[in-house]
């Protein structure tokens, strides 16, 4: 989590406009979610990389952050490639257990392999904006439009708790290790507890400072939200726009 905060300020591309790179993603998501053409998403999947390449974020860890999708893609993938019937069906592959039947259709698996390919295009254009844009710059966008601006410094406000969380954690186990806490079986499980109490105890209290703190800033329910002047290319709004012209052609021709 560190690392990609420091990716989305330090990438080849943080001085493009927010809203460019929100005109992409947010654009290419939405094809990634309606074009029913497999070529389509294939095509997005190929454009969200090669931005992140053009941002110069490395390719092994563009790989790395792929591992946790991949898991609950996994998880979610067995369910609709696996069938469950108390009668036998016709299936390529199936077994028997305790009276029902369990097995893999054709049908299963090409929803299967159309939810991984749609799912992997989402993905991929969440996973472009988390690594060339900062959640803060995203809040203070979002907050020039009134009826978002609760919900962008409420968001903004817990993604600064993940790294209060971290930090918290992180000292704490720094001082359990000292100590031997995860010496054994036992020992670890005790410790692991009475971190994650203390980690939650931790929260509350650094939750009621920043409370205290914002009323004695005299806090109005407006958070001031900075990011720096980034003025729209013409040139990239329109090599964009025509980007998802072509990814819309290809997933409706």
């Amino acid at each position: 989590m560190l690392y990609l905060d420091y990716l989305a300020y330090n990438n080849a591309l943080n001085r493009v406009s927010i809203g460019e790179k929100l005109l992409l993603g947010g654009g290419s998501l939405a094809l990634a979610l309606a074009l029913p053409r497999p070529v389509a998403l294939v095509a997005v999947v190929a454009a969200m990389h090669a931005v992140m390449v053009l941002a110069r974020i490395p390719v092994g860890y563009i790989a790395r952050l792929w591992l946790a999708p991949c898991a609950f893609l996994a998880a979610g993938l067995a369910g609709v490639a696996v069938s469950v019937a108390a009668a036998p069906f016709a299936a390529l592959a199936s077994v028997e257990a305790g009276g029902f039947y369990i097995g893999v259709t054709a049908e299963g698996l090409a929803a299967a392999g159309g939810l991984l390919l749609r799912s992997v295009a989402a993905v991929s254009c969440l996973m472009m904006l988390a690594t060339t844009t900062p959640v803060a710059y995203l809040a203070a966008w979002f907050a020039r439009f009134p009826g978002l601006r609760p919900v962008s410094e409420i968001a903004l406000l817990t993604y600064r708790f993940i790294f209060v969380f971290l930090t918290a954690a992180g000292q704490i186990y720094t001082a359990q290790q000292s100590r031997l806490g995860y010496a054994g079986p036992r020992r670890s499980l005790n410790s692991l507890a009475l971190l994650a109490a203390n980690v939650g105890r931790k929260a509350f209290l650094t939750a009621n400072d920043l409370s205290n703190a914002l009323a004695a800033r005299n806090y109005q329910d407006r958070l001031t939200h900075y990011y720096p002047e980034q003025a729209a290319n013409p040139f990239r709004l329109t090599a964009i726009v025509a980007l998802l012209a072509v990814l819309a052609a290809a997933g409706v021709v």
